[in-house]
């Protein structure tokens, strides 16, 4: 995830990385994206388990929500929907197609 918020940067976003899933909802609390792009398998606390907790601290004033995962049967999806991700991605994805799903996500995001 490092290469990945390397080249948010590079677009211009403000990017915050944390080292596992606990790291991540601190970080989103002190921070507050518009956006928070969270690997499903993440140490210490898996990326469903911070969704749920995002969701259930901020609700409606919650990040918009994107899982990246290399596991992507329909029930590795459903699940990630089910802890209240907003998108899926899988990997390997395309940066290009990341960057523009970010940026669209950040311009429909309120203020």
């Amino acid at each position: 995830m490092l290469t990945l918020g390397i080249l948010l940067r590079s677009e211009g976003h403000e990017v915050r990385m944390a080292a596992d899933g606990l790291d991540a909802i601190r970080e989103t609390a002190d921070f507050h994206p518009d956006v928070a792009l969270l690997d499903l398998g993440m140490p210490k606390a898996s990326g469903h388990a911070v969704a749920q907790d995002l969701r259930r601290k901020f609700a409606a004033g919650c990040p918009i929500l994107i899982a990246i995962s290399g596991r992507t049967s329909p029930d590795d999806r459903k699940g990630a929907e089910t802890s209240g991700f907003h998108h899926f991605v899988a990997k390997p994805y395309d940066p290009a197609v990341l960057l523009k799903l970010v940026a669209t996500l950040k311009e429909s995001a309120p203020d």
